[in-house]
C-alpha cells in the first residue's frame, strides 16, 4: 500500500502522485515514506478522496496575455512570466491524424494519510503585463519561432553627377583708355573746332581762307576721307588747344563736321556734325556735346559741364 500512496511535497505541502519522484510545484524531491494508512475501519465506506488538479498543463498552451505559444512542460509563459492557470489558451495544432487515446489505469482507493490537499497557490502575477515590443526579441527555440532575416529597404540609384560645362575662353580685356582717349579726343576736337571758327572768321575778314583768287582752302585729305562724302570738302576753320587739334571742314553737299583728335596723332580722331552758333560753333556726338565760343572750347555730358580748354586758332592743319 505504501508504494501506492500519494506522497505531499516537504517544502510547498502540495500532493503528488505516487509514480512521481519530485514535486510537480516547487520541484522539491521526494523525501522518506509517509506515516502507515490507518487500518480500514468496518462500517459504511467513506467517499474516496478527490484528486487535486494537475499542477501541470495537459497539452500545450497559448498565452492570452502576450499570444506566445508554451509546451505543456512550461508552467509559466516564456515571454511574460504568466502563469498557466490564469493564462492558459489552447494552443493551435495543425491538423493531422487523430491519435488514440491511451487508457491510464484507474488509480487505487486509498485511504489519506493526512489532512486533505491544499489549493496550491497559484504562482505569482509579474507587476505589470509586458509590452508587446517585446516580441520583437527572439524567444527560446522551445517555442519553435526562427528569427528571419530582415527585408533590406530599396534605394534609389545615385542620380548622375551633372556634365562638366563647356570651357569658354574669358573674354578679351579691353585695352585701357579706350573710353578715356574718346572723352580726351572730344575734347581736343572741340578745341580745334574753336581754333577752326576763329582761323575761319580771320579767312572772313579777308586776312586768310581764301587765295588771291578767292578760292577756299581744301580740308586735309585725311580728314575728308573720314567723312561722310568727304570727297572735295573745304576747310571751314581750325583750333589747338595744349594737346589737341579741331577741324571744321564742310562737305560738297553743305554739311559742317566737327572732327576732334590728339595733335601727336596717337588715336584715331572722331568727326560730328556740327552747326554754327552766335559767337562759335556747336558738335554733338550722345551724350558728348563740344560749344566753341570766343577762345574757349567746353565740353558737357547730358547737359552737365566736364571740361573747359582754351583754344587758339591754328591756320595750317596737318
Amino acid at each position: 500500500m505504501a508504494a501506492t500512496e500519494n506522497w505531499r511535497c516537504g517544502d510547498c505541502d502540495t500532493f503528488n502522485v505516487p509514480a512521481e519522484r519530485v514535486c510537480a510545484i516547487c520541484g522539491g524531491t521526494r523525501r522518506g515514506p509517509g506515516p502507515a494508512a490507518a487500518p480500514p475501519r468496518h462500517g459504511a465506506p467513506r467517499p474516496a478522496a478527490k484528486r487535486p488538479a494537475p499542477a501541470r498543463p495537459a497539452a500545450d498552451w497559448r498565452c492570452t496575455k502576450c499570444d506566445t505559444n508554451n509546451t505543456r512542460d512550461d508552467t509559466t509563459c516564456l515571454v511574460c512570466g504568466a502563469g498557466w492557470k490564469t493564462a492558459a489558451k489552447p494552443a493551435v495544432r495543425k491538423k493531422g491524424p487523430a491519435k488514440r487515446a491511451t487508457k491510464r489505469p484507474p488509480p487505487k482507493k486509498t485511504t489519506p494519510a493526512a489532512a486533505p490537499a491544499a489549493t496550491p497557490a497559484p504562482a505569482p502575477a509579474p507587476a505589470s503585463t509586458p509590452r508587446r515590443e517585446s516580441l520583437f526579441h527572439p524567444p527560446p527555440v522551445a517555442t519553435g519561432y526562427v528569427p528571419t532575416a530582415p527585408i533590406p529597404t530599396p534605394t534609389p540609384p545615385p542620380a548622375p553627377a551633372p556634365a562638366p560645362r563647356p570651357w569658354t575662353p574669358p573674354p578679351p580685356r579691353r585695352r585701357p583708355g579706350g573710353c578715356g582717349g574718346c572723352l580726351i579726343a572730344l575734347v581736343v576736337g572741340g578745341a580745334l573746332l574753336f581754333g577752326a571758327q576763329a582761323y575761319l572768321k580771320s579767312q572772313d575778314s579777308g586776312t586768310g581762307g581764301t587765295d588771291g583768287s578767292g578760292t577756299a582752302a581744301a580740308c586735309p585729305t585725311r580728314i575728308a576721307d573720314e567723312l561722310p562724302s568727304g570727297g572735295g570738302a573745304e576747310l571751314v576753320e581750325a583750333y589747338r588747344t595744349e594737346n589737341k587739334q579741331i577741324t571744321l571742314c564742310r562737305t560738297t553737299a553743305g554739311e559742317l563736321y566737327y572732327y576732334g583728335e590728339f595733335s601727336d596723332h596717337r588715336e584715331a580722331g572722331i568727326a560730328m556734325r556740327a552747326t554754327t552758333t552766335s559767337d562759335g560753333y556747336e558738335a554733338s556726338n550722345d551724350p558728348y556735346r563740344y560749344v566753341i565760343h570766343g577762345d574757349l572750347v567746353t565740353i558737357y555730358k547730358s547737359d552737365a559741364q566736364i571740361g573747359e580748354e582754351t583754344v587758339t586758332p591754328e591756320p595750317s592743319p596737318q
